[in-house]
């Protein structure tokens, strides 16, 4: 099982290889230490394991009407994959920047824009080797992502389980699924908040949908200690026959 712990940049420089080979790190990038040369170096040479990043996203958009936020959305992204390839991170989740209560015919206008406005960030990944993920956020539905991952069939698909259920209109886990992503943040919500609250403890029934995707990279967005989602993993992992997995752990 590819399973990876989120937290930040310093957190991560404190972060104690665990014993279990398979557990790995997702690293967000903040945008305040994504210029500083001395801390990614550091990050670099003192952790060995798998490793992923989390490009910026706060208050960035590459489709933005002010041409400001566009370019500094776009360097934020470039620089991003930069210091992705510096870490030996094998991908970078990114968001496509919609605002949240978009309708999906604005959400459809927006994705062929944003196709175009993503070559440059699509050809540096490819350059550097790294991954791109798409994750889903403020879309009103699967539709709305589908235009661009068609366009661009080496980006990957990033399902959040939390984003549906508590930003889009489709809140049930299936048609986001048939996207067929190779990547997914984990965590549980009430339904109502972006909670991040360990697995098993919300409403997002892991347990009924979850199975198929284990041997995807799973990454833990948990604000508390994620021993409790660990756990319940392993214990779905253990309960399942192996025709239930697409793949090995």
């Amino acid at each position: 099982m590819d399973l990876r712990i989120a937290m930040g940049l310093e957190e991560a420089l404190r972060f104690s290889a665990p014993e279990d080979p398979w557990l790995g790190l997702e690293v967000y990038l903040e945008p305040a230490l994504l210029e500083e040369d001395a801390l990614f170096a550091k990050l670099a040479t003192g952790y060995e394991g798998t490793l992923s990043v989390h490009l910026p996203f706060w208050n960035l958009d590459l489709v933005s009407p002010d041409p400001e936020v566009r370019n500094l959305t776009l360097r934020r992204l470039l620089l991003g994959l930069d210091r992705a390839a510096e870490l030996g991170a094998d991908r970078a989740v990114f968001h496509s920047g919609i605002p949240h209560g978009r309708t999906l015919e604005e959400a459809l206008d927006r994705a062929d824009r944003l196709i175009q406005a993503l070559k440059p960030v699509v050809r540096r990944a490819g350059t550097l080797g790294v991954e791109l993920v798409l994750e889903n956020t403020h879309e009103p539905e699967p539709r709305a992502l589908a235009p661009i991952l068609e366009a661009y069939p080496e980006v990957g698909f990033c399902f959040d389980a939390a984003h549906a259920r508590v930003f889009s209109r489709v809140p049930e886990p299936g048609p986001w699924l048939a996207l067929e992503p190779d990547h997914l943040h984990l965590n549980d919500t009430d339904g109502l908040y972006d909670r991040h609250w360990n697995l098993g403890t919300g409403v997002l029934g892991h347990r009924t949908w979850l199975g198929p995707y284990l041997d995807r990279t799973l990454v833990l967005e948990v604000r508390v200690d994620p021993a409790p989602s660990i756990a319940f993993l392993r214990s779905l992992r253990e309960s399942l026959p192996d025709r239930a997995l697409t793949g090995g752990a």
